[in-house]
């Protein structure tokens, strides 16, 4: 089973169709040469590294000349050898269970821990890239979101109450996101506007990469701003646009996403609008990025940035109005969004959710 290891880990995630052309061009034009082995030296010289290779299928050794080496592998683990404290702990005592192959450990279906003599936890649970080799996918958002689900159904169903199940977001189908969106963005719409306001503002769902999209716009004016847009949905975006009779002046990004392609290259395409990204997002096709406290206009509505890295180390929020918060990634409904790409940090996040969101005014 090790030698499947290395598939697992790549062939997990579908690759997203531009990238895609990307790399078929470069490896059309030999920009780009893929190979399959394992590192045996690495050897550093004073105008590059010499990379020892051996190739997997002739196990032959050869040596690479290169300006730099990239470990794109992501977590490694082997938790039948960790020196982690925590892990070395619990393995001494006999309350956890490696599973076959050693990437995670051994669980159930709700994500109880298996002891080494097989009993299953009452007490001990996990969720995410431990139980990698026992789930196909356990690292992503939406499974993740899952797998906290149906935990903690498990767990209240345990307790001496009757627990009634509350449906959420995620778990419902496209149509049904829909409906509920329509009806979350009436009581909105009645909440957020009075019969003089020009203040409009749409959420939008996405239920294959669980993404929200928020439409802002001054109906006197008809300057309209879309936030997050997502590449497959664009279409719906400009149908919504053209209903309401708006035109969009901006698009604009809370953070880089790994759940989904932003929309805003083929929104500026079809609609003219700037796209507008956070100050040091590595964006490079972006009209201009923005800093904390930076204000765009659109006729009445005013939008303040605010920073708030920790999900992303070029992570923003967005105050419209003094009344609507839009987080992004930062701060969910139940949660925090993860720390662990490239850049994240729990105790940034931590602070900037406690000393920075949370002591806004009440709109």
């Amino acid at each position: 089973m090790r030698h499947l290891t290395p598939y697992w880990d790549v062939h997990r995630h579908p690759i997203a169709p531009r990238v895609a052309d990307v790399v078929t061009q470069m490896l059309d034009s030999s920009q780009l040469t893929i190979s399959a082995g394992r590192f045996r030296e690495y050897l550093a010289l004073p105008d590059g590294v010499a990379v020892t290779v051996c190739q997997r299928k002739t196990q032959t050794n050869n040596i690479l000349h290169v300006h730099r080496v990239l470990n794109c592998t992501g977590v490694a683990a082997d938790y039948r050898r960790s020196p982690h404290p925590l892990i070395t702990d619990l393995r001494s005592q006999g309350l956890i269970r490696p599973n076959a192959i050693g990437l995670g450990l051994d669980t159930n279906t709700h994500g109880a821990l298996y002891a080494a003599e097989g009993n299953v936890s009452t007490l001990l649970y996990t969720l995410g890239t431990p139980r990698k080799g026992d789930l196909w996918e356990t690292i992503a958002v939406p499974e993740l979101r899952g797998q906290a689900q149906e935990l903690s159904k498990a767990l209240l169903q345990s307790l001496p109450v009757r627990v009634r199940p509350i449906l959420t977001m995620p778990l419902l189908s496209e149509r049904q996101s829909r409906a509920v969106g329509d009806v979350y963005d009436e009581l909105r719409l009645r909440s957020a506007e009075t019969p003089s306001s020009t203040f409009l503002f749409r959420q939008f769902f996405d239920a294959e990469t669980s993404s929200y999209t928020y439409l802002i716009a001054d109906k006197q004016t008809g300057d309209a701003v879309l936030v997050d847009p997502v590449l497959e949905k664009v279409d719906r975006d400009l149908e919504s646009l053209d209903e309401l009779g708006l035109k969009l002046r901006y698009c604009l990004e809370t953070h880089l996403h790994a759940d989904h392609i932003t929309g805003a290259g083929k929104l500026r395409q079809k609609t003219g609008c700037e796209v507008i990204v956070p100050q040091n997002a590595a964006v490079t096709k972006a009209d201009r990025s923005l800093v904390g406290g930076e204000i765009i206009e659109v006729g009445s509505v005013i939008i303040e940035t605010i920073f708030t890295p920790g999900h992303s180390a070029s992570h923003v929020a967005y105050l419209v109005n003094k009344t609507h918060l839009l987080t992004g990634d930062a701060l969910f409904i139940r949660g925090c969004g993860r720390t662990d790409f490239q850049g994240g940090d729990p105790g940034t996040l931590y602070d900037v959710v406690t000393q920075r969101l949370f002591t806004l005014p009440n709109g």
